[in-house]
């Protein structure tokens, strides 16, 4: 973990070395809507809504200015959803919503192509580190007006909350203290006509959140890890919309 803050450490004082020397620099506004879920040693969950906010520094790294690097600064939300049962005595049909917030450093290599006068098209790959702030989940028994959010930090400690929770196949669920650091692949292409930046982007983490799978069919559970691992990670795909200066 020391040589994860190292090299965090060293990634923005390149990223900040670029931009002092850069010639060719545009500063970016970003937010957008994503879709996030968890893939890998996990079944039995559901997409979260989230989004993310941010400003991005659009860095030439030739004189064409078609080959750039584009590191950004994001406040971001991921996440997961269940449906499933909550209840000790009466057992009820309830919603879980996992929400995990993050602040995101991606480091993207860029290369952007003209189109039309004022018109580029943009597509970058690259690495995205990211610091888990917060991670709760909340949950809503169906037909009933009972709400609850459980106040146990996930990045902190485990949550079983109370005993008391079951997926949709009946079967008790309780979260392991989740990974606060989070590493992996951002890529995604955008569209940028004059300062209005389009674009579609996608995270998929390299990290696992915690060692093992925590909910599902233990059977159903095999496929997801034979085709991403045994051990869950983050998967996110959003639209963004963005302003060039």
């Amino acid at each position: 973990m020391n040589k994860l803050r190292v090299g965090l450490l060293g990634l923005v004082l390149v990223c900040v070395g670029l931009v002092v020397k850069a010639q060719d620099v545009n500063w970016q506004v970003r937010g957008g809507g994503d879709c996030a879920t968890i893939i890998g040693g996990v079944t039995n969950i559901d997409t979260q809504f989230g989004y993310h906010l941010g400003g991005t520094a659009d860095i030439a790294l030739r004189e064409d200015g078609v080959l750039r690097i584009q590191p950004s600064l994001l406040f971001s939300q991921k996440g997961w959803t269940f449906d499933g049962y909550y209840g000790s005595e009466q057992i009820l049909e309830a919603k879980f919503s996992t929400r995990l917030h993050y602040l995101e450093l991606p480091v993207p290599l860029a290369v952007r192509l003209r189109i039309g006068k004022e018109c580029f098209v943009t597509f970058k790959f690259g690495p995205y580190v990211a610091y888990g702030l917060n991670a709760k989940t909340t949950m809503e028994v169906m037909n009933t007006d009972a709400k609850e959010t459980f106040k146990a930090n996930h990045f902190s400690k485990s949550c079983d909350f109370y005993g008391n929770a079951y997926d949709k196949e009946k079967r008790h669920v309780d979260y392991p203290k989740l990974n606060r650091w989070d590493v992996g692949v951002a890529e995604g292409i955008d569209l940028t006509l004059n300062h209005v930046i389009v674009g579609v982007n996608l995270f998929y983490g390299l990290t696992p959140l915690c060692r093992s799978g925590f909910m599902g069919n233990p059977v159903a559970n095999v496929l997801p890890s034979l085709m991403f691992g045994r051990h869950p990670k983050n998967f996110t795909v959003g639209l963004s919309l963005g302003y060039q200066f």
